[in-house]
């Protein structure tokens, strides 16, 4: 019996044709396993019975044939498969009984049970010697690892892209943020990984790392390459080990794969934004050139515009490809288009929340220099009172840009032995070309010209009269619980689109923690329009419509960037098999270290994916081409092979460790024993499959 089991480290639910090319992948790569328990039997002898894909408990099956001596078949519940082998049963102790009565019966000239002279035919599993059946037993699992190599193999000879490990974003309060990482930051070496791919090397090595000793890395900026030690942390309980980082992008616009009634223009930005209904329209392929008369070099140089001219029009000079005839060769003619983007006025709903404590400072940051630390709470800046946390960051970079050269007066409560005490700091600021808005829920706020962020609490602090907390009968004191966006009704939409988002903020560690992430995020890409709903704590509900802020402005203009990628191409032979090699042995060692991190609570158990993750990975894989469909079977391959070699009841690890029992002492383990470890371990392992089943249904249903 084998477990399909793997690790979800993503999900992209893009369903049916997904689900069915899974299907096909994961029932390929049994398969193969299957194959190496039936071509090792055949080899030493062994009748093999029966050859499933799937199981088929009671008959259920799709569909079987013969073929020779065997029944090929495929089974009802696809959850696996097996090779069932003459005389092979999981008793050994009953396998030895049953072998030494026929044998004397045999001897004897009695009558034999059929059943009881398979056991000990010289074509049966348990006749064989127990290196042999050790062979039977493994060959599975060395086939998953071998064909795993060649699918490394021949996808490296095709040559496939993967994200690039540059950093340009980083989320506020995070590792990688008060480690100073983003600006173009570019990894040459993590762990003991060189040229390393942001989505294969750097986030696999982040989440399974030791998070006392941290992360090696060597990382080249500004020219300079320096040794670092990344230190990633979880920010919630249910999530696993992080350091902050956003996948690098280019300065070309995105390639739209189809057209909708929404979008029949296939516009590379989001629906309704500024950069959507900008005229003439920016088309899937342009590169950004210039933006106010500034040359873009990089995805830096677009964020710094965005957020030095969050009030201003955005004069953005792309250039653009003629299109040419089917099977050119010549490299297509291109011109530039000037296209105006308008400011994004800042949705607000007219109240400010508590400020919370800080929860990162920056390295190098003049917070950092003057002595502020985690902990510490924010009282005034300048005398004055912090008011809206959200709008905080852009206030202070307007005085730093009116005047650079003065410094501030900054008061927090710092907790001494269990008592607040006030203390000031002065502080000289620097000047902040960046927006820093977090990315993810629980993300805090951060504050660019003093390099810290710290979290926004879900009470109301204060409420604009006139406003719409205002108008919806809001006080100071009351506690948000939820936060529910509801988009308006806009014809051709998808269902998707129009579904109201739920925001909670108290079901979970860090929820109380989503202020910033509902309004900054949430609320900000929805369209224009949208209502929001909040719920408080004794039960009360008020129901706002946004206002656009007079002062404040929304620096991002809904312009959707390529990812940055590269190819990895072999030039030969031997460079595939290098490349498969390495990829090949980090995949089998990282199901281990996934499973270690799993035991250990480093990652959590939503974590965990069966059949329908696998299929919909798959599928996402497929999608995206066949070399990518190939690394996918290899490392599905390699879970296949490690899951099912651990030394657990049912699954061949746990037959092997029988076998050795039975080569030390010379007899099969009692079988009391062996009966109820199995039993243990099929409840289990049904139970643990249950359990991925469920995490699949889960994050469906979400």
């Amino acid at each position: 019996m084998d477990l399909s089991l793997i690790a979800a480290f993503t999900i992209d639910w893009s369903w049916w044709g997904n689900l069915a090319q899974g299907i096909l992948a994961l029932g390929l790569v049994i398969l193969i396993h299957e194959f190496g328990h039936f071509a090792a039997a055949k080899l030493c002898g062994v009748k093999v019975e029966k050859f499933y894909i799937g199981f088929d408990p009671y008959g259920l099956r799709l569909f079987r044939f013969r073929y020779g001596e065997t029944e090929y078949g495929i089974g009802a519940i696809p959850l696996g498969g097996y090779v069932y082998m003459l005389g092979q049963t999981d008793n050994p102790g009953k396998q030895a009984e049953e072998a030494e009565r026929a044998r004397a019966a045999a001897a004897h000239g009695e009558a034999v049970d059929p059943e009881a002279a398979a056991v000990w035919d010289p074509r049966s599993y348990p006749a064989q010697t127990v290196p042999e059946r050790m062979l039977i037993i493994s060959a599975g699992v060395i086939l998953n690892a071998v064909t795993a190599f060649f699918f490394a193999t021949f996808a490296y000879l095709l040559g496939t892209d993967f994200v690039s490990a540059k950093v340009y974003e980083t989320a506020p309060g995070t590792p990688a943020w008060e480690q100073s990482l983003g600006g173009g930051a570019d990894f040459t070496r993590i762990g003991d990984v060189r040229n390393p791919r942001w989505d294969v090397d750097l986030r696999a090595r982040v989440m399974l790392a030791d998070l006392k000793k941290g992360l090696p890395a060597e990382l080249k900026r500004d020219g300079k390459t320096e040794e670092i030690t990344l230190r990633p942390r979880k920010d919630r309980t249910d999530r696993p080990p992080t350091i902050g980082v956003l996948m690098p992008r280019t300065t070309k616009l995105a390639t739209i794969p189809k057209a909708t009634t929404l979008n029949p223009d296939r516009i590379p930005a989001y629906y309704g934004s500024a950069a959507f209904t900008a005229s003439p329209k920016f088309a899937s392929g342009d590169e950004v050139v210039r933006i106010n008369d500034v040359e873009i070099k990089s995805y830096d140089d677009v964020l710094r515009a965005e957020a030095l001219h969050a009030g201003e029009p955005l004069t953005v000079v792309v250039r653009r490809s003629e299109p040419q005839p089917e099977g050119s060769t010549t490299a297509p003619p291109s011109k530039e288009l000037t296209i105006t983007v308008a400011p994004v006025k800042l949705r607000e709903l007219g109240l400010a929340m508590e400020v919370g404590p800080i929860t990162g400072v920056q390295d190098g940051s003049p917070a950092k220099a003057a002595g502020l630390a985690k902990g510490d709470l924010l009282k005034t800046i300048n005398g004055e009172p912090i008011g809206d946390p959200l709008t905080l960051a852009e206030r202070l970079r307007r005085r730093q840009h009116a005047e650079p050269t003065k410094e501030w007066t900054v008061v927090v409560a710092r907790t001494v032995n269990g008592k607040s005490e006030d203390k000031t700091f002065t502080i000289m600021p620097r000047a902040a070309d960046r927006n820093e808005w977090g990315f993810r829920d629980s993300s805090p706020v951060s504050v660019p010209t003093l390099g810290l962020a710290f979290h926004v609490k879900s009470a109301v602090a204060a409420v604009d009269a006139g406003g719409p907390a205002d108008k919806a009968g809001i006080k100071p004191g009351d506690k948000v619980v939820s936060f529910t966006i509801t988009p308006p009704q806009i014809e051709g939409a998808s269902s998707e689109m129009l579904k109201p988002n739920t925001i909670p903020f108290a079901a979970k560690v860090g929820d109380d923690l989503n202020w910033p992430y509902a309004v900054l995020y949430g609320l900000q890409t929805k369209p224009a329009g949208s209502k929001v709903t909040l719920e408080f704590d004794g039960g009360k509900k008020a129901e706002l419509t946004p206002r656009e802020s007079a002062e404040f402005f929304n620096p991002e203009r809904g312009l959707i960037f390529d990812v940055m990628t590269f190819d990895r191409k072999a030039d030969d032979l031997g460079q595939a098999f290098q490349y498969a090699w390495t990829d090949t042995r980090d995949s089998l060692t990282q199901v281990y270290s996934f499973l270690h991190a799993l035991f250990i609570g480093q990652i959590p158990a939503s974590n965990v994916g069966g059949i329908i993750t696998i299929a919909d990975q798959a599928g996402a894989s497929a999608g995206a081409g066949l070399p990518k469909l190939l690394l996918f079977l290899m490392m599905l391959s390699c879970n296949l092979a490690v899951i099912n070699f651990l030394p657990f009841p049912v699954l061949d690890g746990g037959h092997m460790v029988f076998l050795i029992y039975e080569g030390i002492f010379r007899k099969p383990p009692p079988e009391r024993l062996h009966g109820y470890l199995t039993m243990v371990g099929f409840f289990c392992l049904l139970g643990l499959m249950l359990f991925a089943l469920g995490n699949d249904v889960i994050r469906l249903w979400k």
